[in-house]
């Protein structure tokens, strides 16, 4: 009995002792990963939808923003897609072109500029908080929530949404003092440590956009370059509903090389989505049929989403905005 018993305590040991040799995987935090991909940032560009929401006066528009190692250029654009007011910070000074008056002027006051909706600000508030952050996890987002430096009644402390996907940032909303919302910004097409020409970010290019400085076939597309890189051949609608105009081209290699045509007018936005599908794969989530060959369902953050087959390619056509049905279809009708 006594001999049995040693051998089991024994074989116990052995298990024990072969468990502590098994190295557990950690799963790196995302909240890390977070913090060290803001640490590297050196340049972005993005679109942001900014929502203000002061004195219950609801106001909304389109904000393009370029920023490189401390120099920022912001274009906020009219419903027309045409600037309102396009500002420059060369790094030492600010250069404000306003619309209404065509005239250019230093900034001395950026009260009335949105630099609160760049991401930079953002970071430069989490970087210096003091430790005071909160962080949660949601469905589709990982939330940081800081304090705002220069905070005031308005503008008392801000959250970032990060998406689970890549950790890019998606939205940011700030709090008033009374943790009212005082503004919503949605970031699309954001590009991380892109290479930005430095001309957009001197005196000189303040009263023009940044699609006619550059000369990049990002701006002025032709659909075989496009199939140079992504092994396909896209279609390219011959209608677009009046202002709009061709803002970036995005292949995404994570999706069949799929091609995305985003084009813009204001806050409004239509991004054109196209890739090659199996036809016994396509997604069963396309909506309801709304004419012959398009289906169409309305997405959970609001926007419109219009799936049809051209050319053998799957065309997902996505609308922000007040677009209506009727310009869609003449869109998808057109596409060649």
């Amino acid at each position: 009995m006594l001999k049995k018993s040693f051998f089991v305590i024994v074989f116990v040991l052995i298990f024990l002792l072969s468990g502590c040799g098994v190295k557990t995987k950690k799963v790196k935090d995302p909240f890390i990963s977070i913090k060290e991909q803001l640490d590297k940032l050196e340049s972005y560009t993005a679109t942001a939808i900014v929502e203000l929401y002061n004195n219950k006066i609801d106001n909304k528009f389109a904000v393009v923003q370029f920023y490189k190692k401390g120099k920022f250029r912001l274009e906020v654009l009219k419903e027309s897609g045409s600037p309102d007011k396009i500002i420059v910070y060369d790094g030492k000074r600010s250069y404000v072109y306003f619309a209404k008056v065509n005239q250019v002027f230093v900034a001395e006051n950026t009260e009335e500029i949105p630099l609160y909706s760049m991401i930079t600000s953002f970071i430069k508030n989490y970087i210096n908080s003091g430790g005071e952050i909160e962080k949660r996890e949601m469905d589709k987002f990982y939330l940081i929530t800081v304090p705002i430096l220069d905070k005031n009644i308005f503008m008392y402390k801000e959250q970032m949404a990060f998406s689970k996907e890549d950790l890019t940032p998606k939205e940011l909303t700030i709090f008033d003092i009374n943790n009212e919302i005082f503004s919503k910004i949605t970031y699309k097409y954001f590009k991380y440590n892109p290479e930005i020409n430095d001309k957009l970010f001197t005196k000189d290019s303040v009263t023009t956009l940044a699609g006619n400085l550059l000369d990049s076939p990002v701006i002025e597309i032709d659909a075989k370059e496009v199939y140079k890189y992504c092994g396909i051949n896209p279609v390219m609608p011959v209608y677009l509903p009046q202002g709009f105009k061709l803002l970036n081209v995005l292949v995404n290699v994570n999706k069949n090389n799929g091609v995305t045509f985003v084009y813009t007018s204001g806050g409004d936005l239509i991004e054109i989505f196209e890739t090659v599908v199996d036809q016994n794969e396509i997604v069963n989530e396309k909506g309801f049929l709304l004419s012959e060959g398009v289906y169409y369902k309305e997405k959970d953050n609001g926007e419109k989403e219009y799936t049809t087959m051209v050319n053998g390619m799957q065309v997902k056509i996505t609308v922000t905005g007040d677009l209506n049905e009727e310009e869609i279809l003449k869109v998808i009708k057109s596409l060649r």
